[in-house]
């Protein structure tokens, strides 16, 4: 179901302020590149450079380190040098510069807890460049923002999504007949009244048997049967949901939360040739009119469709209901990312990878060419590359 103008959501807190629990605690390492804070103690380096040219684009990185022993929502400049960074919390990710009503934010997600149980109590957090909090987002009507994605649109509202626990019989699909299932919820929020004005559930629109993910044996482990991990608006209004586990994104109409089409999967609505195959993606969303760029990571560590990950870019004739493969970059390394990753388009025509679970990030050039790569001492869930300061 999709609910228009719905109620409130209880974690939208006004500038400083706090909720749910303890805010993280703000480190800032040097006055020069903090326009006037005080200098901190040395923060450790975010990555170790491999390769960097001339080609490559100016701008600092935003990254997440999602490690146990030091985790953090950071910026570092392009030799790996930490500039900036947000602790005090067990978990992070998503840490991008985003734009809210005009003005350069300092986005990312935090969660007191770690592993799976971050799934269900998370937050999103929005800064400026001074890094004064602007407002947050927590829980709200049994609804947590998840890790996989934090997106302001331009007219003021952000997409989050998460993951909601309902009970099901799965005694079909190998389960038992009452095993909790974790429905995929997607929401657009004002954030300026926490007005949730959008609601769309997975389990009104995608059917368990789209699933490529197993039921898990154990009657009391929910089936992450959806995995929804990133949203994005389309073109035309609309909005773009990929879910890792079934293998397909989404476009969902905002008007009815109907399905206007899905691509990929069990039940694709288009025909998507054999060398534009994807499978456990993240990071869908249109590039241009008519193409959609993804994260394809190609295998989740046990079932692989592709032996290395890859950026893939889908022409889309939503009339003619064909997908054709215009672009694909690969890691001259061959890396595959079991899990998490995204790409980012530059404004020069660069573009910008995270590799997820295999600790690398790199950027190339419009033609495949690796002009930057680096590798990360833990996993961060995307990377990006930004002039903020």
């Amino acid at each position: 179901m999709l609910t228009l103008a719905g109620a409130g959501v209880a974690g939208v807190a006004a500038v400083g302020g706090v909720t749910d629990y303890a805010a993280g605690g703000v480190v800032r390492r040097a006055a020069s590149k903090i326009g006037g804070t005080k200098a901190s103690t040395a923060l450790p380096r975010a990555f170790t450079v491999n390769t960097i040219s001339a080609s490559a684009s100016a701008g600092d990185l935003f990254l997440s380190n999602m490690g146990t022993s030091a985790p953090a929502a950071l910026i570092a400049d392009p030799s790996g040098e930490t500039v900036w960074s947000a602790t005090g919390q067990k978990s992070y990710a998503d840490t991008r510069l985003q734009s809210y009503h005009g003005s350069p934010v300092i986005t990312w997600w935090e969660s007191p807890t770690t592993g799976l149980a971050a799934y269900g109590s998370g937050r999103d957090v929005v800064t400026g460049t001074d890094h004064q909090v602007i407002t947050t987002i927590g829980s709200h009507d049994g609804v947590s923002p998840d890790e996989h994605e934090f997106f302001l649109t331009d007219h003021g509202t952000a997409y989050i999504v998460s993951y909601v626990e309902v009970e099901r019989d799965l005694s079909d699909y190998g389960g038992a007949t009452k095993q909790p299932v974790l429905n995929g919820v997607f929401e657009e929020i004002d954030l300026a009244t926490g007005a949730v004005l959008h609601h769309w559930e997975s389990l009104d629109h995608a059917d368990l048997a789209e699933s490529h993910a197993g039921v898990p044996t154990d009657p009391a482990e929910p089936w992450d049967y959806f995995h929804i991990n990133s949203a994005k608006p389309t073109p035309d209004g609309d909005v773009l949901i990929s879910a890792r586990h079934v293998w397909a994104v989404y476009k969902v109409g905002l008007d009815t939360g109907a399905v206007r089409w899905r691509l990929g999967g069990k039940r694709s609505d288009f025909h998507v040739p054999t060398a534009a195959t994807f499978a456990w993606q993240h990071d869908a969303e249109f590039e241009d009119a008519t193409t959609v760029r993804l994260f394809d990571n190609g295998t989740d560590g046990t079932v692989t469709v592709s032996k290395e990950s890859q950026i893939l870019w889908l022409k889309l004739d939503e009339r003619r209901r064909q997908a054709t493969l215009v672009r694909r970059f690969t890691h001259p390394d061959q890396v595959s990312a079991l899990a998490m990753g995204n790409a980012q388009r530059l404004d020069n025509g660069n573009v910008m990878v995270g590799w997820g679970t295999a600790k690398r990030i790199s950027e190339f050039d419009p033609y495949g060419e690796l002009v930057f790569d680096a590798t990360l001492p833990e996993m961060s869930y995307r990377a990006y590359r930004a002039t903020w300061r």
